[in-house]
């Protein structure tokens, strides 16, 4: 699922200080991205609504959008999944010059690391848990442990427990937008800045 994952955090949803985790490490990471104040902020959250696990990324888009200066690719109503993946970066890269990417996608496991998230610097290849190659993508990654993970993807994420995405998808979205308007406060605030759409 990563590539080239440099300062890794993994907690897990039974940690009682969970969202504090992750908003001090988001915080972290996205003060050591270079420019931070003259690039756009996207929040790409990949997944379908299709699967109840693969809907970790879109119902985290639902939640970021309205609450932060971010520009979000992937919700309920406009899902980023395998079928047009490819075209919704291409659109990222047209609308944003040199936007600084937190990717966010739902991910299957060991049995015992189900309901762990982990946040890294560095990009993440979605699609992998169910036979899809689809490009790295991301300076900041995210991803929540929906499942286990037996030989038929699909099967795993059908079979995922709604509660369990639902409040993974809660704590991550809450953590992104929280650590997002820290640092925008904090910067001059280059989220709304984009080239002609």
């Amino acid at each position: 699922m990563a590539k080239n994952a440099l300062n890794r955090l993994t907690v897990n949803l039974h940690d009682i200080d969970i969202r504090n985790k992750l908003y001090e490490h988001l915080i972290l990471l996205l003060k050591r991205q270079e420019g931070i104040s003259l690039r756009p902020l996207v929040a790409l959250c990949i997944g379908s609504d299709r699967y109840t696990g693969d809907a970790l990324g879109p119902l985290v888009g639902t939640h970021l959008e309205g609450k932060t200066e971010c520009n979000v690719y992937g919700t309920l109503e406009q899902p980023v999944h395998a079928g047009n993946f490819v075209e919704t970066l291409n659109r990222i890269t047209h609308r944003h010059h040199h936007p600084l990417i937190i990717a966010i996608d739902a991910c299957l496991g060991k049995s015992h690391q189900i309901g762990n998230i982990e946040i890294w610097q560095g990009g993440l290849a979605a699609g992998i848990a169910v036979g899809n190659r689809l490009p790295t993508i991301g300076d900041i990654s995210v991803i929540g442990v929906v499942n286990a993970q037996s030989q038929i993807g699909y099967l795993d994420l059908q079979s995922t427990s709604l509660a369990k995405v639902m409040k993974l998808s809660k704590v991550i979205g809450e953590a992104i937008s929280e650590a997002i308007h820290t640092v925008v406060a904090e910067n001059i605030p280059a989220c709304t800045q984009s080239v002609a759409k």
